[in-house]
């Protein structure tokens, strides 16, 4: 018997297993590698290679969005292929029921524990840099990165720890002069997944269609 599947960013884990446990949902989960998240093309084929081999699932929700225009051509073989209608992984976390009145400042920094985890294992750490660079030359590396974004936003998905991303955090918003908000989180399009809920916040590819290029609200862009 056929049953539908989630592939999903690795910065909604969290987010996306607390949803389907919340309804009771017994959606079969893949979750792509982190590296495709600083390659849209890299994230086209592997999401498209996924949908071309996987051939028993009634339908696939794909939990990644735009992307950087990564998912924009993908097309559904076997099966309907549904994606969000949202510009990205932080769209999905915000999103409350409607993602058209999502609020967003497209100037803040976001960050989860996921995207935390990101962010320590990437070349723009904090605390690499001053590794590599001493605390004055990574000060300025990071006020020449950063320039005029300052204002940081953690979004509370009641799914971790906010204090832990708060005290990494701290020492670059001091550098930077900036602040930080706190926001609730409450992924509503998640939480349509889980109940497979396919509204007009989602995009539904027939099998031989593909994601058309205007796929996002204009609303949201």
């Amino acid at each position: 018997m056929k049953s539908s599947i989630v592939l999903a960013c690795p910065t909604l884990k969290k987010e996306l297993f607390h949803a389907l446990e919340e309804h009771n949902s017994n959606l079969l989960v893949y979750l792509m590698p982190k590296s495709l998240h600083s390659d849209p093309k890299e994230l086209h084929n592997f999401v498209q290679n996924f949908i071309d081999n996987t051939y028993n699932a009634e339908r696939i929700y794909l939990c990644v969005s735009g992307c950087g225009g990564g998912t924009v051509g993908i097309k559904a073989k076997y099966c309907d292929v549904v994606i969000p209608r949202s510009r990205d992984c932080l769209d999905i976390l915000l999103s409350g029921e409607k993602l058209k009145d999502t609020e967003r400042n497209i100037r803040g920094i976001f960050m989860t524990e996921s995207w935390l985890d990101f962010t320590k294992n990437s070349a723009i750490d904090l605390y690499k840099k001053i590794e590599e660079l001493g605390q004055e030359g990574a000060e300025d590396f990071m006020r020449k990165l950063y320039r005029t974004f300052n204002e940081f936003y953690i979004i509370d998905t009641k799914t971790y720890d906010i204090e832990e991303v708060r005290a990494y955090i701290e020492p670059l918003v001091k550098i930077l002069d900036g602040t930080i908000t706190v926001v609730e989180g409450k992924c509503g399009l998640l939480h349509k997944i889980a109940t497979e809920t396919i509204d007009e916040d989602f995009c539904l590819i027939k099998p031989g269609e593909e994601v058309p290029k205007g796929f996002i609200f204009k609303e949201n862009v």
